[in-house]
Protein backbone atom coordinates (compact mmCIF):
# COMPACT_ATOMS: atom_id res chain seq x y z
CA UNK A 1 0.00 0.00 0.00
CA UNK A 2 1.43 3.39 -1.00
CA UNK A 3 2.23 6.02 1.64
CA UNK A 4 1.49 8.77 -0.86
CA UNK A 5 -1.17 11.26 0.32
CA UNK A 6 -3.58 10.45 -2.55
CA UNK A 7 -4.40 6.85 -3.40
CA UNK A 8 -6.86 5.04 -5.65
CA UNK A 9 -9.38 2.68 -4.06
CA UNK A 10 -9.83 0.14 -6.92
CA UNK A 11 -13.13 -1.26 -5.65
CA UNK A 12 -14.73 2.19 -5.81
CA UNK A 13 -13.45 3.14 -9.26
CA UNK A 14 -15.99 2.87 -12.08
CA UNK A 15 -13.39 1.22 -14.27
CA UNK A 16 -13.49 -1.72 -11.86
CA UNK A 17 -17.30 -1.99 -11.90
CA UNK A 18 -17.47 -2.30 -15.67
CA UNK A 19 -14.50 -3.29 -17.82
CA UNK A 20 -15.54 -1.10 -20.72
CA UNK A 21 -16.12 2.02 -18.65
CA UNK A 22 -13.81 4.83 -19.73
CA UNK A 23 -14.46 7.41 -17.01
CA UNK A 24 -11.66 9.99 -17.25
CA UNK A 25 -12.90 12.89 -15.11
CA UNK A 26 -9.90 12.76 -12.79
CA UNK A 27 -7.49 12.39 -15.72
CA UNK A 28 -8.97 15.42 -17.46
CA UNK A 29 -8.80 17.75 -14.47
CA UNK A 30 -5.21 16.95 -13.48
CA UNK A 31 -3.06 19.96 -14.47
CA UNK A 32 0.13 17.90 -14.26
CA UNK A 33 -1.11 14.89 -16.24
CA UNK A 34 -0.10 12.81 -13.22
CA UNK A 35 -3.06 10.41 -13.52
CA UNK A 36 -2.90 7.78 -16.24
CA UNK A 37 -4.28 4.30 -16.89
CA UNK A 38 -2.29 1.09 -16.79
CA UNK A 39 -4.07 -1.98 -18.11
CA UNK A 40 -7.34 -0.10 -17.78
CA UNK A 41 -6.76 0.87 -14.13
CA UNK A 42 -5.89 4.29 -12.70
CA UNK A 43 -2.33 5.07 -11.65
CA UNK A 44 -0.88 8.19 -10.02
CA UNK A 45 2.63 9.41 -10.85
CA UNK A 46 3.80 10.50 -7.41
CA UNK A 47 6.70 12.47 -8.88
CA UNK A 48 4.39 14.62 -11.00
CA UNK A 49 1.45 14.98 -8.61
CA UNK A 50 1.33 18.33 -6.76
CA UNK A 51 -1.41 17.23 -4.32
CA UNK A 52 -3.79 19.91 -5.56
CA UNK A 53 -6.68 17.50 -4.75
CA UNK A 54 -8.75 18.42 -7.81
CA UNK A 55 -9.12 14.73 -8.63
CA UNK A 56 -10.47 14.03 -5.13
CA UNK A 57 -13.22 16.61 -5.61
CA UNK A 58 -14.47 15.55 -9.04
CA UNK A 59 -14.47 11.76 -8.60
CA UNK A 60 -18.14 10.66 -8.62
CA UNK A 61 -17.47 7.56 -6.51
CA UNK A 62 -14.81 8.98 -4.18
CA UNK A 63 -12.35 6.39 -5.46
CA UNK A 64 -9.50 8.87 -5.04
CA UNK A 65 -8.82 9.14 -1.33
CA UNK A 66 -6.59 11.54 0.57
CA UNK A 67 -4.87 11.17 3.90
CA UNK A 68 -4.12 14.89 3.79
CA UNK A 69 -7.57 16.42 3.42
CA UNK A 70 -11.00 14.77 3.30
CA UNK A 71 -13.73 17.20 2.14
CA UNK A 72 -16.61 15.29 3.73
CA UNK A 73 -14.93 15.25 7.12
CA UNK A 74 -14.11 18.95 6.79
CA UNK A 75 -17.81 19.69 6.26
CA UNK A 76 -18.84 17.41 9.14
CA UNK A 77 -16.35 19.15 11.42
CA UNK A 78 -17.55 22.63 10.51
CA UNK A 79 -21.18 21.67 11.06
CA UNK A 80 -20.42 19.98 14.37
CA UNK A 81 -18.99 23.27 15.64
CA UNK A 82 -22.41 24.83 15.25
CA UNK A 83 -24.00 23.18 18.27
CA UNK A 84 -26.87 24.64 20.25
CA UNK A 85 -24.59 26.81 22.39
CA UNK A 86 -22.81 28.45 19.45
CA UNK A 87 -25.72 28.58 17.01
CA UNK A 88 -26.91 32.08 17.88
CA UNK A 89 -23.37 33.44 18.08
CA UNK A 90 -22.47 32.16 14.62
CA UNK A 91 -25.48 33.65 12.83
CA UNK A 92 -24.12 36.37 10.56
CA UNK A 93 -20.53 35.16 10.90
CA UNK A 94 -18.56 34.12 7.81
CA UNK A 95 -16.99 30.73 7.12
CA UNK A 96 -14.14 31.34 4.69
CA UNK A 97 -13.03 28.59 2.33
CA UNK A 98 -9.45 29.35 1.43
CA UNK A 99 -6.72 27.18 -0.08
CA UNK A 100 -4.25 29.09 2.06
CA UNK A 101 -6.06 28.03 5.24
CA UNK A 102 -6.99 24.49 4.19
CA UNK A 103 -3.72 23.50 2.53
CA UNK A 104 -5.40 22.22 -0.65
CA UNK A 105 -7.07 23.72 -3.71
CA UNK A 106 -10.78 24.55 -3.44
CA UNK A 107 -11.39 22.16 -6.34
CA UNK A 108 -11.42 19.48 -3.62
CA UNK A 109 -15.10 20.45 -3.20
CA UNK A 110 -17.78 19.74 -5.80
CA UNK A 111 -21.32 21.15 -5.77
CA UNK A 112 -22.57 18.36 -3.48
CA UNK A 113 -20.05 19.35 -0.81
CA UNK A 114 -20.77 23.06 -1.13
CA UNK A 115 -24.56 22.67 -1.11
CA UNK A 116 -24.42 20.44 1.97
CA UNK A 117 -22.24 22.92 3.82
CA UNK A 118 -24.40 25.89 2.84
CA UNK A 119 -27.69 24.25 3.81
CA UNK A 120 -26.44 22.95 7.14
CA UNK A 121 -24.45 26.00 8.24
CA UNK A 122 -25.79 29.07 10.01
CA UNK A 123 -22.86 31.10 8.73
CA UNK A 124 -22.30 32.93 5.49
CA UNK A 125 -19.98 30.96 3.20
CA UNK A 126 -17.21 32.74 1.32
CA UNK A 127 -14.93 31.14 -1.26
CA UNK A 128 -11.60 32.91 -1.53
CA UNK A 129 -10.39 32.61 -5.12
CA UNK A 130 -7.99 35.53 -4.98
CA UNK A 131 -4.93 33.29 -5.52
CA UNK A 132 -6.34 31.21 -8.40
CA UNK A 133 -5.23 33.25 -11.40
CA UNK A 134 -1.60 33.40 -10.27
CA UNK A 135 -1.46 29.88 -8.84
CA UNK A 136 1.24 27.63 -10.31
CA UNK A 137 -1.00 24.60 -9.73
CA UNK A 138 -3.73 26.02 -11.96
CA UNK A 139 -2.21 25.11 -15.32
CA UNK A 140 -4.48 25.70 -18.32
CA UNK A 141 -6.99 27.06 -15.81
CA UNK A 142 -8.27 23.51 -15.21
CA UNK A 143 -8.70 23.83 -11.45
CA UNK A 144 -10.28 27.29 -11.63
CA UNK A 145 -12.78 26.07 -14.23
CA UNK A 146 -13.79 23.20 -11.94
CA UNK A 147 -14.16 25.55 -8.95
CA UNK A 148 -16.24 28.04 -10.96
CA UNK A 149 -18.51 25.25 -12.24
CA UNK A 150 -19.07 23.87 -8.73
CA UNK A 151 -19.85 27.31 -7.28
CA UNK A 152 -22.15 28.19 -10.20
CA UNK A 153 -24.22 25.02 -9.80
CA UNK A 154 -24.25 25.44 -6.02
CA UNK A 155 -25.51 29.01 -6.16
CA UNK A 156 -28.05 28.20 -8.88
CA UNK A 157 -29.53 25.47 -6.69
CA UNK A 158 -29.35 27.45 -3.44
CA UNK A 159 -31.03 30.46 -5.02
CA UNK A 160 -34.24 28.59 -5.79
CA UNK A 161 -34.15 26.04 -2.98
CA UNK A 162 -33.03 27.94 0.11
CA UNK A 163 -32.48 31.60 -0.83
CA UNK A 164 -28.79 31.29 0.04
CA UNK A 165 -25.55 31.66 -1.86
CA UNK A 166 -21.79 31.37 -1.59
CA UNK A 167 -19.95 34.66 -1.85
CA UNK A 168 -16.86 34.71 -4.06
CA UNK A 169 -13.78 36.74 -3.18
CA UNK A 170 -11.32 37.19 -6.03
CA UNK A 171 -9.79 40.65 -5.84
CA UNK A 172 -6.84 40.24 -3.48
CA UNK A 173 -3.31 39.55 -4.77
CA UNK A 174 -1.03 37.23 -2.83
CA UNK A 175 2.76 36.94 -2.85
CA UNK A 176 3.36 33.65 -4.66
CA UNK A 177 6.31 32.45 -2.57
CA UNK A 178 4.57 33.31 0.69
CA UNK A 179 1.41 31.63 -0.56
CA UNK A 180 3.02 28.23 -1.29
CA UNK A 181 5.07 28.36 1.90
CA UNK A 182 1.87 28.87 3.90
CA UNK A 183 -0.28 26.33 2.06
CA UNK A 184 2.11 23.41 2.58
CA UNK A 185 2.78 24.36 6.19
CA UNK A 186 -0.94 24.53 6.89
CA UNK A 187 -1.70 21.17 5.25
CA UNK A 188 -0.08 19.17 8.06
CA UNK A 189 -2.15 20.90 10.72
CA UNK A 190 -5.38 20.49 8.75
CA UNK A 191 -5.06 16.73 8.42
CA UNK A 192 -4.58 16.42 12.17
CA UNK A 193 -7.64 18.54 12.91
CA UNK A 194 -10.03 16.94 10.43
CA UNK A 195 -9.12 13.27 10.06
CA UNK A 196 -8.51 12.50 13.72
CA UNK A 197 -10.51 9.49 14.95
CA UNK A 198 -12.89 9.42 11.98
CA UNK A 199 -13.82 6.19 10.22
CA UNK A 200 -15.13 6.13 6.68
CA UNK A 201 -18.50 4.39 6.25
CA UNK A 202 -18.66 1.10 4.39
CA UNK A 203 -21.08 1.96 1.61
CA UNK A 204 -21.22 1.94 -2.18
CA UNK A 205 -22.92 5.31 -2.21
CA UNK A 206 -20.41 8.20 -1.99
CA UNK A 207 -20.41 9.92 1.39
CA UNK A 208 -20.85 13.31 -0.28
CA UNK A 209 -24.17 12.10 -1.70
CA UNK A 210 -25.35 10.94 1.73
CA UNK A 211 -24.45 14.32 3.24
CA UNK A 212 -26.24 16.14 0.41
CA UNK A 213 -29.45 14.13 0.77
CA UNK A 214 -29.49 14.60 4.53
CA UNK A 215 -29.01 18.35 4.13
CA UNK A 216 -31.87 18.58 1.62
CA UNK A 217 -34.13 16.46 3.84
CA UNK A 218 -33.76 18.94 6.68
CA UNK A 219 -34.38 21.96 4.46
CA UNK A 220 -37.18 20.67 2.23
CA UNK A 221 -40.69 22.12 2.46
CA UNK A 222 -43.74 22.15 0.21
CA UNK A 223 -42.70 25.53 -1.15
CA UNK A 224 -39.23 24.46 -2.31
CA UNK A 225 -39.84 20.79 -3.10
CA UNK A 226 -39.72 21.35 -6.87
CA UNK A 227 -36.78 23.05 -8.58
CA UNK A 228 -36.72 24.23 -12.17
CA UNK A 229 -32.99 23.92 -12.84
CA UNK A 230 -31.17 20.88 -14.22
CA UNK A 231 -28.55 19.79 -11.70
CA UNK A 232 -25.79 17.24 -12.25
CA UNK A 233 -26.47 15.40 -8.99
CA UNK A 234 -30.20 14.88 -9.60
CA UNK A 235 -30.66 12.57 -12.60
CA UNK A 236 -33.80 10.84 -13.86
CA UNK A 237 -33.96 7.77 -16.08
CA UNK A 238 -36.70 6.04 -18.00
CA UNK A 239 -36.47 3.01 -20.29
CA UNK A 240 -38.26 2.78 -23.62
CA UNK A 241 -40.01 -0.24 -25.12
CA UNK A 242 -36.92 -1.47 -26.95
CA UNK A 243 -35.74 -2.91 -23.61
CA UNK A 244 -35.33 -6.71 -23.74
CA UNK A 245 -35.42 -7.14 -19.95
CA UNK A 246 -31.95 -8.70 -20.05
CA UNK A 247 -31.24 -7.56 -16.44
CA UNK A 248 -27.71 -6.33 -17.23
CA UNK A 249 -28.35 -2.71 -16.24
CA UNK A 250 -29.61 -3.75 -12.81
CA UNK A 251 -26.76 -6.18 -12.25
CA UNK A 252 -24.03 -3.68 -13.19
CA UNK A 253 -25.40 -0.57 -11.45
CA UNK A 254 -22.68 0.20 -8.84
CA UNK A 255 -24.99 2.01 -6.40
CA UNK A 256 -28.17 -0.09 -6.82
CA UNK A 257 -30.06 2.88 -8.24
CA UNK A 258 -31.81 0.41 -10.57
CA UNK A 259 -33.69 -2.56 -9.10
CA UNK A 260 -36.48 -5.00 -9.99
CA UNK A 261 -39.93 -5.52 -8.57
CA UNK A 262 -40.48 -8.88 -6.88
CA UNK A 263 -41.93 -10.44 -10.04
CA UNK A 264 -39.27 -8.87 -12.32
CA UNK A 265 -41.96 -7.16 -14.39
CA UNK A 266 -40.83 -3.64 -13.45
CA UNK A 267 -37.50 -1.86 -13.22
CA UNK A 268 -37.42 0.94 -10.66
CA UNK A 269 -35.04 3.87 -10.53
CA UNK A 270 -33.91 5.94 -7.53
CA UNK A 271 -32.51 9.35 -8.40
CA UNK A 272 -30.87 9.78 -5.00
CA UNK A 273 -28.62 6.78 -5.61
CA UNK A 274 -27.64 7.53 -9.22
CA UNK A 275 -24.13 8.99 -9.70
CA UNK A 276 -24.58 9.38 -13.47
CA UNK A 277 -21.80 6.90 -14.29
CA UNK A 278 -23.62 5.89 -17.52
CA UNK A 279 -22.76 2.20 -17.12
CA UNK A 280 -26.42 1.30 -17.66
CA UNK A 281 -26.50 3.38 -20.85
CA UNK A 282 -23.32 1.79 -22.16
CA UNK A 283 -24.24 -1.81 -21.37
CA UNK A 284 -27.75 -1.59 -22.85
CA UNK A 285 -27.62 -3.17 -26.32
CA UNK A 286 -30.84 -1.58 -27.69
CA UNK A 287 -29.91 1.78 -26.09
CA UNK A 288 -33.25 1.94 -24.32
CA UNK A 289 -32.33 4.44 -21.59
CA UNK A 290 -33.67 7.99 -21.74
CA UNK A 291 -31.85 10.38 -19.41
CA UNK A 292 -33.21 13.54 -17.84
CA UNK A 293 -33.20 15.47 -14.58
CA UNK A 294 -35.22 14.94 -11.41
CA UNK A 295 -36.82 18.22 -10.30
CA UNK A 296 -38.71 16.83 -7.29
CA UNK A 297 -36.24 17.06 -4.42
CA UNK A 298 -38.36 14.75 -2.27
CA UNK A 299 -37.83 11.99 -4.84
CA UNK A 300 -34.10 12.66 -4.73
CA UNK A 301 -33.52 13.16 -1.01
CA UNK A 302 -35.80 10.40 0.30
CA UNK A 303 -34.78 7.76 -2.29
CA UNK A 304 -38.30 7.42 -3.66
CA UNK A 305 -38.44 4.96 -6.53
CA UNK A 306 -39.96 5.77 -9.92
CA UNK A 307 -40.99 3.12 -12.45
CA UNK A 308 -38.51 3.21 -15.31
CA UNK A 309 -40.39 0.56 -17.32
CA UNK A 310 -43.10 -2.07 -16.86
CA UNK A 311 -43.04 -5.27 -18.91
CA UNK A 312 -45.78 -7.69 -19.91
CA UNK A 313 -44.22 -10.98 -18.82
CA UNK A 314 -45.43 -14.27 -20.28
CA UNK A 315 -43.99 -17.80 -20.21
CA UNK A 316 -42.24 -18.88 -23.40
CA UNK A 317 -43.88 -21.97 -24.95
CA UNK A 318 -40.49 -23.45 -25.80
CA UNK A 319 -38.15 -22.91 -22.86
CA UNK A 320 -40.86 -22.23 -20.25
CA UNK A 321 -39.01 -19.12 -19.04
CA UNK A 322 -40.72 -15.77 -18.48
CA UNK A 323 -39.86 -13.03 -20.95
CA UNK A 324 -41.02 -9.53 -21.88
CA UNK A 325 -43.55 -9.90 -24.67
CA UNK A 326 -43.75 -6.77 -26.81
CA UNK A 327 -46.74 -7.51 -29.04
CA UNK A 328 -48.15 -10.75 -27.68
CA UNK A 329 -45.32 -13.02 -28.88
CA UNK A 330 -45.44 -16.50 -27.36
CA UNK A 331 -41.83 -17.48 -28.16
CA UNK A 332 -39.00 -15.60 -26.46
CA UNK A 333 -36.29 -13.91 -28.55
CA UNK A 334 -33.65 -16.40 -27.38
CA UNK A 335 -35.65 -19.37 -28.61
CA UNK A 336 -36.42 -17.62 -31.90
CA UNK A 337 -32.72 -16.91 -32.35
CA UNK A 338 -31.86 -20.52 -31.56
CA UNK A 339 -34.43 -21.80 -34.06
CA UNK A 340 -33.07 -19.50 -36.71
CA UNK A 341 -29.40 -20.34 -36.21
CA UNK A 342 -29.37 -23.97 -35.08
CA UNK A 343 -32.57 -25.67 -36.26
CA UNK A 344 -30.63 -27.57 -38.95
CA UNK A 345 -28.83 -29.51 -36.22
CA UNK A 346 -32.01 -31.37 -35.32
CA UNK A 347 -33.32 -32.08 -38.83
CA UNK A 348 -32.86 -35.18 -40.96
CA UNK A 349 -31.27 -34.92 -44.39
CA UNK A 350 -34.67 -35.44 -46.01
CA UNK A 351 -36.21 -32.61 -43.95
CA UNK A 352 -33.38 -30.25 -44.86
CA UNK A 353 -33.70 -31.15 -48.55
CA UNK A 354 -37.46 -30.61 -48.46
CA UNK A 355 -36.99 -27.24 -46.72
CA UNK A 356 -34.47 -26.09 -49.33
CA UNK A 357 -36.82 -27.06 -52.17
CA UNK A 358 -39.62 -25.14 -50.47
CA UNK A 359 -37.44 -22.02 -50.23
CA UNK A 360 -36.47 -22.23 -53.88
Amino acid sequence: MSDFAITVEPLKCLRNDYAYNECSICINICPQKAITTRKGKLAIDENSCTLCHGCVGVCPTEALESSKFEPNFFIAKEISIENSELKQKLIGETLKLSCKDMGVCLSVFDSSHLISLSLKSNRKIEADLSACNECDLNKQDKLKIAIDAAIFETNSFLKEFANKNIEVKSDKKTDRRDFFKTIFKRSTAVVEEINESVEKPKTKLPLKRILLKNAIKEAIEDTNRFVSGDYSFSISKTIDKSCTNCKSCVEFCPTNALFYSNDFSKIYFQSGKCIDCSICNDICEPKAFVDGYEHDMSMFAFDKAATAIEHNLIVCKRCKMAFASKEGEEICPKCEEFDRDFSYMFMTAEEIEALEKKKS
